[in-house]
């Protein structure tokens, strides 16, 4: 199989997870029929003997209706936790074999090379009033998205938070900041999660770019879909935080985004949930950092004519920095401490 045949077996098999975790956490019954089997044993135990057939033979006034109720509802709980057993048991080796998949996929090494040449959409983004340039990925010529109106913002509204607070709370680190494990250039952290997570805004701030078009998992390695090219569905940021400013992207989301270009946002407000879409070969969110050399107004109106996620720094260099800003590395920013991060 090909990494698009194995990322759709793998897109395949959460879907039919999720159906099964649906089941056992919605059907009728008790929630947890192994704990209900233990407490019902104690009340058997002591009860058993009033159920030998000599002891009812003996003893007709015997409640041997309230006692048969008894062993036919632990005989129900017994069922419950036998399918129970089964449904996880299935679960657990359609993880196996997701895993598997995604060891064949990371291995083919394709989803490590940065893509980025990818056209943006013009409802995605703030207008602009200038030629997209070539090394934003983009086209050549003036286009009609350079004029397509958004909302208006103003600067004032935001407050600048404390600090950057962890994206995807529960997620942890799958690869950091410069590279791959396996090795290749890595421009962002990747923070792992189911999909359909939670991203919420690390800080207060203004939506430059937002876009939901490729569909929530359908990552593969080597695909370029989404802006910038192999991002699929994507967000970026600027976040005011203290005295410093702060481009922040998402990349490989899914489809359900809660936010559009020009809106403002409070840091801990759910914008979107997570993804597997691009150049990827599993769930997970990308992040990008960069530390702007300019005001807000001046940020944006810079992002409004270039459409440039880099922001001058490039898609080559790690650590890289242009006239406008710096790339930073998110460890180094984002609060990850806490249950389940890394």
């Amino acid at each position: 199989m090909d990494d698009r045949s194995l990322a759709a077996a793998n897109a395949l098999e959460r879907t039919v997870n999720r159906g099964m975790q649906v089941i056992l956490e919605t059907r009728d019954g008790t929630a947890d029929p192994d704990e209900a089997l233990r407490s019902l044993q104690i009340v058997l135990t002591s009860e058993q003997a009033k159920l030998n057939p000599a002891f009812v033979q003996r003893h007709p006034e015997a409640e041997t209706e309230q006692l048969n109720g008894l062993w036919k509802e632990y005989s129900r709980l017994a069922g419950q936790a036998a399918f129970d057993r089964r449904v996880q048991q299935a679960m657990e080796e359609s993880r196996g074999r997701m895993l598997e998949r995604q060891q064949r996929m990371e291995a083919s090494g394709g989803y490590q090379a940065p893509v980025y040449d990818a056209d943006p959409r013009k409802e995605a983004l703030l207008p602009g009033t200038a030629d997209l340039p070539q090394s934003a990925g983009g086209a050549s010529g003036q286009d009609d998205w350079l004029s397509t109106a958004c909302p208006a913002y103003s600067p004032g509204e935001i407050v600048p938070a404390g600090s950057l607070i962890n994206p995807v709370p529960g997620s942890f680190v799958s690869a950091g900041t410069w590279a791959y494990p396996q090795g290749g250039l890595h421009l962002g952290l990747d923070l792992a999660a189911p999909l359909y997570s939670d991203l919420i805004a690390p800080a207060s701030g203004l939506v430059l770019y937002q876009s939901a078009a490729q569909p929530s998992d359908s990552g593969y390695p080597g695909n370029t879909s989404g802006y910038p090219g192999g991002a699929g569905n994507s967000i970026l940021l600027l976040c005011p935080v203290q005295d410093r400013l702060f481009s922040v992207a998402f990349y490989h989301l899914s489809s359900i985004h809660y936010v559009r270009p020009g809106q403002i946002v409070t840091q801990g407000d759910v914008i979107a949930l997570t993804g597997n879409a691009g150049n990827s070969t599993g769930p997970h969110t990308h992040v990008e950092i960069c530390e702007l050399k300019m005001s807000l107004e001046e940020a944006a109106a810079y992002f409004a004519q270039t459409a440039d996620f880099s922001f001058g720094t490039g898609w080559d260099t790690p650590a890289a920095c242009s006239q406008a800003a710096c790339r930073r590395r998110p460890e180094e920013l984002l609060e990850l401490s806490g249950e389940g991060d890394a």
